[in-house]
């Protein structure tokens, strides 16, 4: 049995019988309150749950699931967008081998587009990591500042192969996110084969 762990050239052994053979890393990156944590939870619970406290440093999810028939593990990485956890300089050793990056701001605050910068530096452009850009909080009222030509702009800027809005309340793109998070990572890791 052969497991895809870190980046799509690790072959490592899959001690559990219960994993997918497929493991593959998926790092949350954006500015404090952008909604990453609620984004994760609502996919892996089917729930809105709008008390979600302040991610300390890095939470850590483990998520099987089946897309186009091949099963796949997702091991998911949210890291804290406080100015406190940025400045620790621990980011960029969870983004170092993760096949996709998904980097998120909130449509409601023009200011978080700007926190994408730091987030994209984290990015291991060593392993090719691919970029999602996710807006978040698609239910509420858009910043005006946010219009289409800066969010084309900012596709390009980060080099997205896919930009979602999402809104966790309602549960809108949530499952895209995901659906896009497989198929990236199984058509890297077909690539090696």
């Amino acid at each position: 049995m052969i497991c895809y762990y870190k980046t799509y050239v690790d072959k490592l052994p899959c001690w559990g019988a219960s994993m997918s053979k497929i493991i593959a890393k998926v790092v949350f990156g954006g500015d404090g309150g952008v909604g990453k944590t609620t984004l994760i939870q609502r996919y892996l619970t089917g729930e809105f749950i709008d008390t979600t406290k302040l991610t300390i440093g890095v939470g850590f999810h483990i998520h099987q699931m089946s897309h186009q028939g091949r099963d796949i593990s997702l091991s998911v990485w949210d890291c804290g967008g406080q100015e406190q956890f940025k400045q620790m300089g621990i980011f960029d050793n969870y983004f170092r081998g993760a096949l996709v990056a998904v980097l998120m701001f909130d449509l409601t605050r023009a200011l978080s587009i700007g926190g994408l910068n730091t987030w994209y530096g984290f990015v291991d452009k060593n392993t090719k990591t691919d970029v999602i850009l996710v807006g978040g909080k698609s239910d509420l009222p858009r910043d005006p500042l946010i219009a289409d030509d800066i969010v084309e702009d900012t596709i390009k800027k980060y080099n997205a192969i896919r930009y979602i809005e999402t809104s966790s309340a309602n549960g809108l793109g949530v499952e895209l996110v995901f659906n896009e998070i497989a198929r990236i990572s199984l058509d890297k890791i077909s690539e090696i084969d």
